[in-house]
């Protein structure tokens, strides 16, 4: 019967020095090819962004047209916030009892600045956006920008709800 000692391997010897070598070729290789990957989440914010704001504004156009119920989307500039109120039976502004209340947008994006057709553009403090019982909203055109400089606007069409998004500083005041 073999006996073995305390602290021996058994005539079993370590990894090579090729062997060490090919593994740590292979999660350099790795490294490389996923850093590229990790830029692509910042673009992906701000397209998620100006997606889900898109989404909110129709989803209020049709729950303003379908209840006609007064509802208002509140831009908090300094912040990057907004949120959603509907008018209550008192006449008061509140939080409504559907899905969608209120979105902070990503810390690497930033409301560049949003123009308001009869009302011009805002910087800073707050904008209010004013759904209609009839389902229309004011011509609006938002400005998204990304900490790297990559910039979306996003057009909210009045008598429809949809949003154009556009890549880039686009200027649509001059658009009917």
């Amino acid at each position: 019967m073999p006996t073995y000692k305390v602290g021996r391997l058994n005539n079993q010897q370590g990894f090579t020095l090729v062997e060490l070598s090919i593994v740590v070729a292979l999660l350099s290789l790795f490294a490389v090819l996923s850093i590229p990957l990790l830029s692509t989440v910042a673009e992906n914010n701000l397209n998620h962004s100006a997606r889900r704001l898109a989404g909110m504004v129709k989803y209020l156009y049709n729950e303003t047209a379908l209840t006609a119920t007064r509802h208002r989307l509140v831009f908090d500039l300094d912040s990057n916030q907004c949120r959603v109120e509907q008018l209550s039976d008192l006449d008061e502004w509140q939080p409504p009892e559907g899905r969608v209340r209120s979105y902070t947008l990503p810390a690497n994006i930033d409301i560049k600045d949003i123009w308001m057709a009869q009302r011009g553009k805002a910087t800073t403090g707050t904008v209010t956006i004013l759904f209609h019982q009839q389902g229309w909203l004011p011509e609006t055109t938002i400005h998204l920008q990304q900490d790297n400089g990559k910039e979306l606007s996003l057009h909210l069409l009045p008598f429809t709800g949809t949003t154009e998004i556009k890549e880039g500083y686009q200027e649509f005041d001059d658009a009917s």
